[in-house]
């Protein structure tokens, strides 16, 4: 007799075990829906941090100098901060300021009287994610991905007081979310437009995008497809602080609205799946030091705290109303180094997340300036 209460329980945790695993298949489209804030927080701050240029720009602060008189006796790494000129330069971004980056096809201090390129960058970057992402009251998934982005910036012009240039971007992006219950393969796409304005030491940019996600849930039951489109707008403010010549802090805050649609579908088990819309804000104060180590070399630390904040998501199945499932806050912070050659820049990133997603993840970001 005294076997019969422990029995009890057992087949109550196996139960309930049984129906856990059982229901992790309704929440499909919110695991999709809780990673396009992941793709977007990466897509959008990644964007606006490669049109706002390079570090080497940063470290400059983006003055608008006069060309630098021409003259043998003159030692292009003295100007380091002032930007000895090829020509004219470019308004905003980068132009080579360290006196390593020799820009090709000008004389020094020949004025260029030909009309500015229309394009005036183009940039490729690449970046693999691998994240815990958890939940409140569920088992966390391992999120793994990649996003792909192009980019093209050219339209400058003086405005007022500073200097604007605009951009587009798009890309891929693509990878799987799973745990013991359910396996996920998210593949999409995404276009965006980009306005930054910069007057001195400060940067503001805007953002906005539009993309799609084609997802196959496989669960206990077979395998689930559906679709979710996404639409969002985003902020970006940087000052750059020049401690010294070759030290510079970039104090930011980040701010970004996603709008995610959700699918409703009968799923493969012959339950009737509706699903709410997403609508997500997030708030990211974040810093970064920023080093000239030499030789056209630089180096810099960052970090970034993710504030979010949703609503929706709420889950029909039959037309019994399901509970949220709610994300948490996260930290990402990293390092990275940079080094320009001519007119061709690489940067190389290699970051850490903690909190709601936890993990690794890295880049690599080719850029060329015209």
């Amino acid at each position: 007799m005294k076997s019969l209460p422990f029995l009890s329980l057992s087949i109550f945790m196996l139960s309930m075990g049984g129906a856990f695993a059982s229901g992790s298949h309704i929440y499909a489209n919110t695991f999709t829906a809780n990673n396009i804030t992941a793709f977007q927080h990466s897509i959008m701050t990644t964007a606006m941090q490669t049109f706002e240029g390079t570090a080497s720009a940063a470290l400059a602060g983006r003055r608008i100098l006069s060309p630098a008189p021409k003259s043998d006796s003159v030692n292009s790494a003295d100007l380091y901060g002032r930007m000895p000129m090829y020509g004219r330069p470019h308004l905003y971004g980068e132009y080579g300021d360290d006196g390593t980056v020799q820009q090709t096809g000008r004389n020094g201090g020949d004025v260029d009287t030909d009309p500015r390129p229309v394009i005036n960058s183009m940039w490729l970057n690449w970046q693999h994610f691998n994240d815990d992402v958890k939940f409140k009251g569920y088992d966390e998934l391992d999120s793994d991905y990649d996003l792909i982005m192009f980019g093209l910036a050219g339209g400058e012009a003086q405005w007022g007081i500073g200097i604007s240039e605009w951009g587009i971007f798009g890309g891929y992006v693509g990878g799987t979310q799973d745990n013991e219950f359910i396996s996920i393969d998210e593949n999409g796409g995404y276009i965006g437009l980009y306005s930054g304005y910069n007057i001195q030491n400060f940067n503001l940019s805007l953002a906005a995008n539009a993309g799609a996600l084609y997802n196959n849930a496989e669960n206990e039951y077979g395998t689930d497809e559906f679709a979710n489109m996404w639409a969002g707008a985003a902020i970006n403010a940087t000052y750059n602080i020049a401690l010294d010549d070759t030290f510079t802090l970039q104090p930011g805050v980040y701010a970004g609205y996603t709008w995610i649609g959700s699918a409703n579908y009968m799923s493969i088990s012959g339950a009737s799946v509706a699903n709410q819309n997403f609508n997500t804000f997030e708030i990211a104060p974040s810093l970064r030091a920023i080093k000239h180590i030499g030789r056209g070399w630089f180096g810099y630390i960052g970090v970034k705290y993710a504030f979010m904040s949703g609503h929706g998501g709420t889950v029909v199945v039959d037309g019994m109303k399901y509970d949220e499932l709610d994300t948490r806050d996260y930290a990402e912070y990293g390092i990275g180094i940079e080094k320009s050659i001519d007119r061709f820049n690489i940067a190389l990133n290699l970051n850490r997340r903690d909190g709601g997603r936890s993990g690794w993840n890295g880049s690599v970001n080719l850029k060329y300036i015209f």
